[in-house]
């Protein structure tokens, strides 16, 4: 039967037929091949949010003579170096966003733009550990394998940090609301308190209006229907006093932490 070599892979690469048999149309997740000696790491470039999902593969042969190939760049273990240093650009704009985000929706960009770079770094060290085990000699593959756990670490802090601004930026915008809807009720309690005042006033105004004020004073009743009217708007006035009293406005926090000198 024969076997193709895939479209993600140079022509030029021999590899053997092991690990083309194991080898589909597309790259697929990241990975190792060990086959006969030879080793393939299968890996991604670094990925944005921006890309639908689509990964751009990396790899790096190792033969058993101990030469590195690498794929689309040149140049083997430089190659893979360079590749981590592009992880390292992308952490290193994302922490700078996490520390000059300041909304919600800053925040939720940034950790939107962290989360595939977090699973890919992830899943990137995890080969690299693989390869380091299956060659416990290659200086070069211990090397690269500390790099990529060093950007393991460094894009969960990222992230870490980015999902805590998101928690406190939400909280202190809903502190924010409820400043704002106590003052809303407190000018209401006021309305309520005018309404309270003169509310009895129009009643009357509007019973008694269209009559000469002689007739209105000698009315039965008129007198207790004043009297109630005025209980009544008193009565609602002080019940509306009974409120709370405002807060006091929040102060800025010192540092809890001094800041060092250098």
């Amino acid at each position: 039967m024969d076997i193709k070599t895939p479209p993600f892979v140079p022509r030029t690469w021999d590899l053997p037929l092991s690990i083309l048999r194991r080898l589909g149309d597309s790259a697929g997740r990241q990975r190792l091949m060990n086959e006969e000696g030879h080793l393939l790491l299968i890996l991604h470039e670094a990925p944005r949010a921006e890309d639908d999902e689509v990964r751009k593969p990396v790899l790096l042969w190792g033969l058993p003579s101990g030469e590195w190939r690498s794929y689309p760049n040149k140049g083997g273990i430089s190659a893979m170096t360079a590749h981590l240093a592009a992880y390292q650009e992308r952490i290193t704009l994302l922490d700078e966003a996490s520390e000059a985000a300041s909304t919600p929706r800053q925040f939720f960009e940034v950790i939107r733009h962290m989360t595939p770079l977090l699973r890919a770094t992830r899943n990137q060290s995890i080969v690299f550990q693989e390869a380091r085990a299956a060659r416990p000699d290659d200086r070069d593959l211990i090397n690269l394998r500390d790099k990529a756990g060093d950007l393991e670490r460094a894009i969960e802090l990222v992230g870490s940090d980015a999902k805590a601004g998101l928690d406190f930026s939400l909280a202190e915008n809903t502190e924010e609301q409820a400043e704002f809807s106590l003052q809303a009720n407190q000018e209401a309690r006021k309305l309520n308190r005018l309404v309270s005042l003169f509310l009895p006033l129009t009643t009357l105004v509007a019973i008694f209006g269209m009559n000469p004020p002689g007739d209105v004073l000698s009315m039965h009743g008129f007198w207790m229907v004043l009297i109630l009217g005025a209980m009544a708007g008193i009565f609602i006035h002080y019940s509306n006093k009974i409120i709370k009293p405002p807060r006091k406005p929040v102060k800025e926090h010192k540092p809890l932490l001094p800041e060092v000198k250098k």
